[in-house]
């Protein structure tokens, strides 16, 4: 298992990946909570002494004086979950919403709008909290943890993106992807205020990134993946990589070389073929795309 574990993380997809991450930290917390059960042989008392000395390192808050002390947990809390249904949901989203976007867009830009929004989510969450105490059912030092910022951003920025895109909902048949987005984010404006201790403000907060990050990607500015290459600079500063020069390969054939307007009809005829293939996504879903297509949109989306 734990050989074909390192395979997945290997050869698998950023969704794969972000999946793995957030399966991986609530098997922490499962397993610190068992050491706990051992060692108090209480229950409640396991619960208590795992959320102090383990959750309360990784899920955030929007007190601003515990805030500065813990601000690695506006990332960290996007992966943290202690329940299993709110884990299993979040990636049950995560995997159909983030599969979309990476065969669309490239698993970067998927690994930076999942970050971003969930940052995003966690600032609205923390705004709203300070200026209406109470709004999320709980005190302004309440706690927030879960991907769901995250996976709700990556889910409404692949239908803005391709609002048209069918998919097959169960006991309904095709749907727009965009009416799918739309009940989602509509649910969580009438959570708000409900008591139900869900951060429904979060969510919005992640949604309202996805839409405007794809909005901003359909003019030609990248946020998402203009993220991560810049954790990717910041990375190798400590690491010593020098990850911000690029490799440049000489190519030679017997063609001679390449003119600006080769080059150009070049670009026209790869983006007619990505037009074409997000047409047939509209049409007929991702799933009618053969895997040669889903190749090619997928290095298109890197490129």
């Amino acid at each position: 298992m734990l050989d074909e574990l390192k395979r997945q993380w290997r050869s698998g997809s950023v969704v794969i990946r972000l999946i793995l991450v957030n399966v991986a930290v609530f098997l922490a917390m499962v397993a610190a909570y068992v050491v706990f059960l051992f060692t108090s042989g209480n229950g409640a008392m396991a619960e208590a002494l795992r959320d102090h000395y383990v959750v309360h390192w990784l899920r955030s808050t929007a007190d601003l004086h515990e805030l500065v002390r813990r601000p690695w947990t506006v990332i960290t809390y996007m992966f943290t979950h202690t329940g299993v249904w709110h884990l299993f949901w979040n990636m049950v989203l995560l995997y159909f919403g983030g599969r979309l976007f990476e065969g669309l867009l490239g698993g970067r830009r998927l690994l930076g709008h999942y970050l971003l929004a969930g940052i995003s989510g966690f600032a609205l969450y923390a705004v709203l909290s300070n200026l209406m105490p109470g709004l999320n059912g709980g005190a302004v030092g309440s706690a927030i943890l879960g991907a769901s910022a995250g996976v709700i951003g990556v889910f409404v920025g692949v239908a803005a993106y391709q609002p048209h895109m069918l998919v097959n909902v169960i006991l309904v048949g095709p749907v727009k992807l965009m009416y799918v987005a739309a009940i989602f984010v509509l649910l969580d404006f009438v959570g708000i205020g409900s008591g139900d201790g869900v951060a429904h403000e979060a969510h919005i907060g992640g949604a309202l990134y996805g839409l405007l990050a794809a909005m901003q990607l359909k003019r030609g500015t990248d946020w998402s993946l203009g993220f991560v290459n810049a954790l990717d600079k910041v990375v190798g500063l400590f690491t010593g990589r020098r990850g911000g020069r690029m490799r440049v390969e000489k190519h030679y054939d017997r063609r001679g070389k390449r003119t600006d307007a080769d080059y150009n009809v070049a670009k026209k005829e790869k983006q007619a073929r990505v037009d074409s293939i997000l047409d047939k996504i509209s049409r007929s879903g991702y799933d009618s795309l053969s895997k040669e297509e889903k190749d090619f949109l997928f290095k298109a989306g890197n490129s």
